[in-house]
């Protein structure tokens, strides 16, 4: 990740916050919000860890389509804990939020059959059966996010 300046740090510390509290994906006016600013210049900071790779923006828009490992718009991974429950924008981020957060469920689908699978967490310890297969080598996986 390349350097951001402190209030972009602090605009993606409140992204998280939002994410984690299970919101829908934080907007520039409810980040503006939170922290008493303008939404121009949460807008300028989602550029600037957009740029860095800390999130990712839908294309041509200030809407956060990903903020790793949550994801901003509806996907087939989803996680849950309790009655709490966020998408995720595969399987190693749908891990990654249970690892963040605590115990629970990932649900998702078997890329090559699209039948159910479902990984539970419980005392940090992943149950379930599958393999985590990555198509894309991670040094390419920023050519095209959006696919891998």
């Amino acid at each position: 990740m390349l350097p951001v300046r402190p209030f972009a740090r602090t605009v993606r510390a409140e992204v998280m916050r939002a994410f984690s509290a299970a919101g829908p994906a934080p907007t520039t006016d409810s980040i503006a919000g939170a922290l008493g600013c303008e939404p121009a210049m949460v807008a300028a900071a989602f550029d600037e860890l957009a740029e860095a790779h800390a999130l990712v923006l839908e294309p041509g828009t200030h809407r956060i389509w990903m903020a790793h490992p949550f994801s901003g718009v509806p996907t087939v991974h989803r996680v849950s804990i309790g009655r709490q429950t966020w998408f995720a924008n595969c399987v190693w981020d749908g891990l990654a939020i249970l690892a963040l957060l605590g115990d629970g469920m990932f649900d998702t689908r078997c890329a090559g059959s699209g039948e159910p699978v479902r990984y539970t967490v419980r005392d940090g310890v992943v149950q379930g059966e599958g393999v985590v297969h990555f198509l894309v080598p991670a040094r390419e996986f920023w050519v095209d996010i959006g696919f891998t």
